[in-house]
């Protein structure tokens, strides 16, 4: 099934034998700093306001239920949004975002609904120090992951704070997150409730030092705690640690590896898990025309189906390859692909196709090959896109699912400044 998510205006005539699937078509030109298409600015003494519209998607979706009935609808999804920029003092800077975003459907009415985000951060920046802190406010209605095959309403509030510190050739950066997450009530899918498994209070730190080896490469140490917290059922509450060290680099290879050791464990109990992790983002620039880019990152994910005295996350890895040719000034085409594997930490429960309960570990594996062509007109993008998924599960065969996606998209790109 696919994620209607494309900042412009998509108009996707599907091909598919999909069972509800998410596909990663090409990314996008690099996005605006903005909320939205800016449709003018104005001054305000030394406050700059822009006024914003943002037109998510317009599009023929063949499977907007996630189900493995298939239901076909119209989908369209615009809206509003509003930022400001408030420098003050030389060294301090305050700016807002916000957008809202109204969701139609047009025969499934009850999925109709509004969205939306907003974020509000103040800088400072002295002489080798760097400071912000900022509150994030998310209104979400689409699938969380390849886990869970529906939508689901929750919304997301966090506060979080940043520190760097130059001192000669080191870098000390220090970060705080506490973020609540909470699905609305009423949610179940396959025998999980996910107003319950899906609502979490999080607190994350870290602290990364940074030695400067050379004008175009770091060494990097790094290690991290995060604590979360289930409101409804305490008996998950779980807790990670992380400590590793890798490579920044700003020549060919332009990007950072890591990696390290991670251990996840529930707050009450015995039962943890220490198991090693990469996280890896490369681009190469191969001539003028050819730009590479690999990812790979392993992580720790909570789990909509985790039962009580098991660890509450799944293993997410999953491993990336994007080519982008540039034709000519004008035309440029990206090739890609994207391997996703998924493992429960530990036993989950699933009401099946047949209504029967289910009892294994979760196994699943994903296949995403997608090809973009697009042609830039002034200020926007006009691309021709296919996207194939395929995903199988090694005990659940109801997870299963493969589809075929192509259709145009035309999407709002300024040209990168």
């Amino acid at each position: 099934m696919r994620e209607i998510a494309a900042l412009g205006l998509s108009l996707v005539l599907f091909g598919s034998t999909s069972h509800g699937q998410t596909s990663n078509p090409a990314a996008p030109p690099e996005p605006d700093t903005h909320s939205g298409t800016p449709l003018g600015q104005f001054t305000l003494g030394p406050l700059v306001v822009t006024p914003t519209f943002k037109i998510g998607s317009l599009a023929i979706d063949t499977n907007v239920q996630y189900a493995r009935t298939k239901t076909t609808d119209f989908v369209a999804s615009a809206g509003p949004g509003l930022d400001l920029a408030l420098p003050f003092h030389d060294q301090w800077k305050f700016e807002v975002e916000s957008s809202a975003q109204y969701l139609y459907f047009l025969r499934t009415e009850e999925l109709r609904r509004w969205t939306g985000l907003g974020s509000a951060t103040l800088y400072w920046k002295g002489t080798g120090t760097r400071v912000q802190t900022g509150f994030g406010y998310r209104r979400d209605f689409d699938r969380p992951s390849y886990e869970v095959n529906v939508r689901v309403a929750r919304t997301t509030k966090d506060v979080s704070a940043q520190i760097e510190r130059d001192l000669g050739r080191l870098t000390l950066a220090v970060r705080g997150l506490y973020g609540q997450t909470r699905a609305d009530e009423g949610q179940r899918y396959r025998g999980a409730n996910l107003s319950t498994s899906l609502s979490t209070d999080d607190l994350f730190t870290d602290l990364q030092l940074r030695y400067s080896l050379t004008p175009l490469s770091a060494l990097l140490i790094e290690g991290g705690y995060k604590e979360t917290h289930f409101p409804d059922a305490a008996v998950r509450n779980f807790a990670e640690e992380n400590a590793g060290a890798g490579v920044k680099t700003t020549g060919f290879f332009k990007g950072q590896i890591t990696a390290g050791l991670r251990r996840t464990h529930l707050l009450a109990g015995s039962i943890s898990k220490t198991r090693p992790y990469l996280r890896a983002n490369l681009t190469q620039q191969l001539g003028r025309r050819f730009q590479l880019t690999e990812r790979y990152e392993n992580n720790s994910s909570v789990s909509a189906f985790a039962g009580d005295g098991f660890l509450p996350t799944y293993e997410n890895r999953q491993l990336g390859v994007d080519l982008r040719i540039e034709l000519t000034k004008r035309f440029d085409m990206t090739l890609g692909g994207t391997r996703a594997h998924n493992i429960s930490d530990g036993e989950i429960q699933v009401v099946t196709d047949s209504g029967e309960v289910a009892f294994a570990l979760r196994d699943d594996i994903v296949y995403d090959a997608h090809a973009d062509l697009g042609i830039r007109l002034s200020r926007a993008r006009l691309a021709a896109f296919v996207s194939y998924t395929t995903r199988s599960s090694l005990y659940f065969s109801d997870f299963g699912i493969e589809g075929l996606q192509t259709g145009l998209r035309l999407e709002y790109a300024p040209s990168s400044k």
